[in-house]
């Protein structure tokens, strides 16, 4: 190349570096603003038990409007990449959450109600879990339903149906998963100890002797020291997050922070699984209020793991749902507006209790006069005597008993409508597409229409 040829070339490359800087710029970080190594080391699965589309977007306006601030869980997004995700089953086009949680855990189809099992009821299917934990990194479950409940259990346990949840306690302790945290402590005891376990087994003791550290109250988590944690915190589930005010449990978002902090200290990285898992409970029982304030907990839960994540970039988060619950919908108009306003966000503000704590209040047989008084007491809102009297006969639930099957709940959710401009389709599972997103290693495959066991190979992948 002559002198010459060279002194008209070096402006042509010149405009060329910099047209095409950005586009290579933008290929260095792909899967987000956050520039984040080629492998994880490190992968936190953040599941919303039931979050469809309407629950994500009545949260966010609820938090945007009302508490004046964006959702971490939109801050994931912008961040990183954003994917649509279906989720039926082997035999199923609606799902239910062991199926759902055994596919992203194994990369298979699954049949409803069986953890993480082949077709045949017999043949265990290996998880993400268990092939992480057999290379050495560490394993943390938690959510704020049971341990044993289908999410967790999935990753973490083999049995026919979901129902057997002594025998995923049992299996759970002998995988040595590290950490373990949420609800049902009856399955680790004995009956005698007013436990459901029929072996007469404690399992509390055998973790114990197994190194683990076993606490059961908000203050004896944060001051736990140890390795391997079992924090189990209700006999049944944990309490919803608007109740939850009254008791002495952590949140799902302390629950997190103590759940990274002792991962981490695994040198080889770790895999944690974090679940919202009364979102679907609040849903199921047409909870509108109990639905957001669970949401909003959840998105705390988030905001921890993005934290993490900021400091340790090579971890890959992945927030999604095992599926939608019960249709929610938001409603354009009041009794009287004649333009579309949609959900009232002051009235929701005003709720200070969950339905299922309302339908201990109402108790067998209520008057229209006492869910009269419940509803003014617990949500702030003077129901109609003829509207009290929907309540009272249960006409939802006795017109369609398999799909509204909560006494007293459904009724008072319709009759509801007007005043929290929220609706629901069902008290069940649906099949809508969900959303999945993320960032760091890995989550540049989280775009376009993904079904929900290919979320097993991204991560999977991100480690190897």
């Amino acid at each position: 190349m002559t002198h010459r040829t060279q002194s008209l070339l070096a402006p042509l490359l010149l405009v060329a570096g910099l047209l095409f800087a950005p586009m290579l710029s933008g290929c260095a970080t792909m899967g987000g603003t956050d520039a984040s190594p080629a492998k994880a080391k490190n992968v936190i699965l953040l599941i919303g038990d039931g979050m469809g589309p309407s629950q994500f977007g009545a949260t966010w306006l609820y938090s945007n409007r009302v508490l004046g601030k964006d959702l971490k869980m939109v801050e994931v997004m912008n961040a990183g990449r954003t994917a649509y995700l279906v989720n039926d089953t082997a035999d199923a086009m609606v799902t239910e959450s062991a199926a759902a949680a055994g596919q992203i855990a194994t990369g298979k189809k699954m049949t409803a109600r069986a953890l993480s099992m082949a077709a045949d009821g017999k043949t265990p299917v290996g998880t993400i879990a268990e092939i992480l934990k057999a290379r050495g990194l560490a394993i943390g479950m938690v959510t704020t339903s049971g341990i044993t409940d289908a999410t967790p259990a999935a990753f973490t346990a083999h049995v026919a149906h979901r129902s057997d949840e002594a025998t995923v306690a049992d299996q759970q302790i002998k995988m040595g998963v590290d950490v373990l945290m949420g609800g049902r402590k009856q399955f680790f005891l004995p009956e005698v100890s007013a436990g459901k376990r029929k072996d007469d087994r404690n399992l509390l003791d055998e973790a114990e002797a197994a190194g683990y550290t076993v606490v059961g109250d908000a203050e004896e988590l944060k001051s736990a020291t140890g390795s391997k944690i079992l924090g189990l915190f209700n006999m049944g589930n944990m309490a919803y997050e608007i109740d939850r005010a009254t008791t002495m449990e952590p949140s799902l978002a302390e629950m997190t922070a103590k759940t990274l902090d002792v991962l981490s200290r695994n040198s080889k990285g770790f895999f944690a699984v974090i679940e919202g898992g009364r979102i679907d409970h609040a849903s199921h029982r047409n909870d509108a209020a109990g639905t957001i304030h669970d949401m909003l907990a959840f998105d705390e839960a988030v905001g921890v793991a993005r934290d993490f994540a900021r400091k340790n970039p090579a971890t890959l988060v992945i927030v999604t749902a095992d599926h939608d619950t019960a249709g929610m919908a938001l409603i354009g108009h009041s009794k009287d507006s004649k333009e579309y306003i949609g959900m009232d966000l002051a009235a929701i503000k005003k709720v200070t209790a969950s339905f299922e704590v309302m339908a201990g209040d109402l108790g067998k047989n209520p008057t229209p006069q006492k869910i009269q008084q419940v509803v003014k007491d617990s949500m702030g809102i003077q129901i109609s005597d003829d509207e009290a009297k929907t309540v009272a006969n249960d006409t939802i639930r006795k017109l369609d008993p398999a799909n509204y099957s909560y006494p007293y709940l459904h009724s008072l959710a319709f009759v509801l409508r007007p005043y929290l401009r929220v609706g629901w389709g069902s008290q069940t599972h649906t099949a809508s597409p969900l959303y999945a997103f993320g960032t760091g290693p890995g989550s540049e495959r989280l775009t376009g229409l993904l079904h929900n066991t290919q979320l097993f190979d991204i991560m999977k992948t991100a480690m190897e």
